[in-house]
């Protein structure tokens, strides 16, 4: 005996129709709008390299005067450290104050007989901090 296929093809439909939404369904759904946020605008990144570039053949020290021969030398010394001994010649630009205690960056060249000091600059000022006030 056959079976009759509307009880069949009546549950496919309905379950069908429960499956797939229907058009109510897809009126209500609404897209949402692309929202363009802003673009931060690129900065260049800061520079982090030596505090001042050295002319190629100079090289650096620093550290405090412990002596100073006007036209004959200079010795550099860092606390607990050894000191080094920098000639100065005519060739050598003084820009700052040079007395025993002060704090002097030098670039100086190598040569067989010893550095020799070209620039004399001062050295880092340690901040002291304000006084305070009540």
């Amino acid at each position: 005996m056959r079976r009759p296929l509307v009880p069949f093809l009546v549950a496919a439909l309905l379950a069908l129709a429960l499956v797939v939404p229907g058009p109510a369904d897809a009126a209500t759904k609404r897209r949402k709008k692309k929202v363009r946020r802003p673009v931060p605008t690129p900065t260049e990144r800061p520079y982090y390299g030596p505090p001042a570039p050295t002319p190629a053949p100079w090289r650096r020290a620093a550290g405090a005067c412990m002596e100073y021969t006007p036209g004959q030398y200079l010795v550099v010394a860092e606390v607990g450290a050894t000191g080094r001994v920098f000639r100065v010649d005519g060739e050598t630009k003084i820009e700052t104050e040079v007395r025993k205690g002060l704090r002097v960056r030098i670039l100086y060249v190598d040569r067989p007989e010893g550095p020799v000091a070209r620039r004399i600059l001062p050295g880092p000022i340690a901040a002291t901090p304000p006084p305070r006030t009540p």
